[in-house]
């Protein structure tokens, strides 16, 4: 499955784009597997070209790739917000620094609950 990666909320966001290509072709799940593309441009909207990530990630694993993002948005200074967007769903998350992981886990899921593992 392609999910679409954005991210708003940096004066650079294509700067901010390649610090997370880079986090998350630094994890074995996601090595190759990540990598820029145009974003179709919406009906109705006006502006310049963005580009996005697009992430080839097996079925069922949008919720990893988000707790994988809440820990990159951990390391960002400034708030920043991260729309997934797979099988015409979009999923947002917007933090920044230490409370990014609980966000994340909120929208996404704690893994260790996913595993059976509890707290």
């Amino acid at each position: 499955m392609d999910v679409e990666i954005a991210v708003e909320g940096s004066e650079n966001a294509r700067s901010e784009l390649e610090s997370l290509r880079q986090w998350l072709n630094q994890e074995d799940e996601y090595r190759g597997l990540v990598d820029f593309a145009p974003a179709g441009i919406e009906p109705g909207r006006l502006g310049a070209l963005q580009e996005i990530l697009l992430a080839a990630i097996a079925a069922g694993g949008v919720d990893a790739l988000g707790r994988t993002i809440g820990v990159w948005l951990q390391t960002r200074r400034s708030e920043i917000k991260v729309s997934l967007r797979a099988d015409g769903s979009v999923r947002e998350v917007s933090a920044s620094g230490p409370v990014a992981k609980t966000v994340a886990e909120n929208l996404f899921g704690d893994a260790r609950e996913r595993l059976g593992q509890g707290g």
